[in-house]
């Protein structure tokens, strides 16, 4: 086996819908690629790019932060928890006080030592890793229907691994910025930078992990994220200084965002095979639609096939779940199971999360932010998410016309 990072793409569901549903997409939902974004990506993942960026002075002391981070108890968690752990800011850039918040879990077992450290990111873009990652899907705890109790995942990664859940960029869920221009500035290549900071900065805090076999996964726009990220750390890995500080072993995604014409096609396809649109529309998407076609404009057929893609009230991220009919918690919570997923589970997320009590053992919202936390970033700009000029984003009218 190759001693190089070892790339397993899981690609579940290329690609994202319009859809009545809030889950992680909501704002790639309304988003479409553009040629000229593809090929700001392009540019943004060039070597010289990250290569010649000067990230050395953004290198700040974490004496005593660690334990400052440890959390001793959630708000509402079960009482046999056998694992430490942390959550709180790393700054990444100083002179305009930007931050990003974590939250981090070492491998339940009492030996974190003989485990992996693996980084967690959601997309969207613009979506909270601790929201979802950590909430909804692979962290240690779900959330119960009152929003206030938690209960254990017995299928948490932190049985196998240390994870670490990162909100970024800033501006997304905690995390934050002093400088408010630059939640206008947001865009992969940045994204990157930043997070690569965040990851030399927190191995200064959690120096134990140096060096420790490291791995990074995402799914959605983590598609972006994730290689651009492991891109980066190569790139900075080959400076002498930096040589092995940051041990990258493997990426994996699942349903990534890869590009626009990939993407939608699969997602047609996906439907397709699923039974949810016919042969005829398929046969006429996969012969007159262009989804390459940087104008955005399509065959008069192609419009009518996607026309005809009534989906209704699908959750296109689980087309066999049942729907969420009510975000309200209840006053006695609900049987939980994490093998049967609530559909209403985002609300009950929110409703814990946005309670200063849960805040304060999380340490985080240290700087009272103006906003409430949400699942997806109200402070950064649909353009600016995918690193393109405020105004130039395109609506996801064309392709995702007609569908719920």
């Amino acid at each position: 086996m190759s001693k190089g990072p070892l790339c397993v793409l899981l690609c579940l569901l290329a690609g994202a819908a319009a859809s009545a549903a809030i889950r992680q997409g909501e704002a790639l939902n309304k988003l479409i690629f553009d040629g000229n974004m593809l090929r700001r990506w392009a540019v943004s993942t060039a070597p010289s790019m990250v290569a010649a960026a000067d990230l050395s002075s953004r290198s700040y002391s974490q004496d005593g932060l660690k334990e400052s981070d440890r959390i001793s108890y959630l708000p509402g968690q079960p009482k046999s928890v056998d694992f430490d752990q942390y959550g709180g800011y790393v700054t990444v850039d100083a002179e305009k006080g930007r931050a990003l918040f974590y939250y981090f879990v070492e491998a339940i077992g009492g030996d974190p030592s003989s485990k992996p450290l693996l980084l967690w990111l959601n997309g969207g873009p613009g979506c909270s890793s601790l929201g979802y990652g950590a909430m909804e899907e692979l962290g240690p705890f779900r959330v119960m229907s009152d929003g206030k109790t938690l209960y254990l995942n017995r299928f948490a990664w932190n049985r196998v691994a240390n994870v670490l859940f990162l909100e970024s960029p800033a501006g997304v869920g905690f995390s934050y910025s002093n400088t408010t221009a630059d939640y206008n500035l947001s865009g992969d290549s940045k994204t990157a930078e930043d997070a690569y900071v965040f990851l030399v900065n927190w191995m200064e805090r959690y120096p134990e992990y140096k060096g420790r076999n490291f791995y990074i996964a995402g799914e959605s726009y983590a598609g972006h994220y994730v290689p651009q990220l492991a891109h980066t750390i190569l790139q900075r890995n080959k400076q002498a200084a930096n040589r092995g500080a940051i041990n990258l072993k493997g990426i994996m995604i699942g349903n990534a965002v890869i590009n626009d014409e990939t993407d939608a096609r699969g997602m047609y396809d996906y439907f397709w095979t699923h039974a949810l649109i016919s042969d005829d529309t398929i046969e006429a998407i996969h012969e007159y639609c262009n989804f390459s076609d940087d104008s955005g404009d399509q065959h008069e057929q192609c419009q009518q096939a996607i026309e005809s893609t009534q989906l209704g009230n699908l959750d296109i991220y689980n087309i066999y779940a049942s729907l969420c009919l009510s975000t309200d918690t209840t006053s006695t919570p609900k049987n939980p199971s994490v093998k049967n997923f609530d559909p209403c589970s985002d609300a009950y997320v929110n409703v814990y999360l946005n309670d200063p009590m849960v805040q304060e053992a999380l340490h985080a919202n240290v700087t009272k932010l103006k906003y409430p936390w949400s699942s997806c970033s109200k402070a950064n700009t649909k353009a600016t998410l995918y690193g393109a000029q405020p105004g130039k984003t395109s609506e996801c009218k064309q392709l995702h016309q007609g569908i719920a």
